[in-house]
């Protein structure tokens, strides 16, 4: 007899998840000397929570695998961690680029506005008979 929470580690899943199938029934539960709830392991494999391993695979893991898994690991964080950094410069980037739309949208209505004033001025200007008055300043 194991504890739901060591049956659920065991199991792969949530001691709630465990509570739940006891609840429904379809895992049986009964109560050890301290009052907690606890399950077989033969009622986890039943259930097709625990698969058992087969006989000689002594913990299951080839310590090259392992070591390979390990490598590949490591390689899968690097790359992450240089991809992260890649999207923090590109966020900067992207920040300054916003910006200098910013500025020179804002010069482009400021020009626009300029040139309304210069052309409604030599409008009035014309309507007066005063010649040559359309002069543009640089901005």
């Amino acid at each position: 007899m194991i504890s739901l929470t060591d049956a659920a580690l065991l199991a792969g899943c949530s001691r709630k998840s465990l509570e739940r199938r006891v609840e429904r029934g379809t895992i049986a539960a009964t109560h050890d000397a301290e009052g907690r709830r606890a399950v077989r392991v033969g009622d986890l494999m039943r259930a097709g929570l625990v698969v058992p391993m087969p006989a000689g695979a002594a913990g299951g893991v080839d310590p090259r695998r392992l070591a390979d898994a390990r490598a590949e690991a490591e390689a899968l964080q690097s790359a992450l961690a240089a991809t992260e950094a890649a999207l923090a410069r590109a966020r900067d980037e992207a920040g300054l680029l916003r910006q200098r739309v910013m500025d020179a949208e804002s010069r482009a209505a400021m020009a626009e506005d300029e040139l309304t004033r210069v052309l409604l001025g030599t409008e009035r200007d014309m309507r007066r008979g005063r010649r040559g008055a359309l002069r543009l300043r640089a901005t």
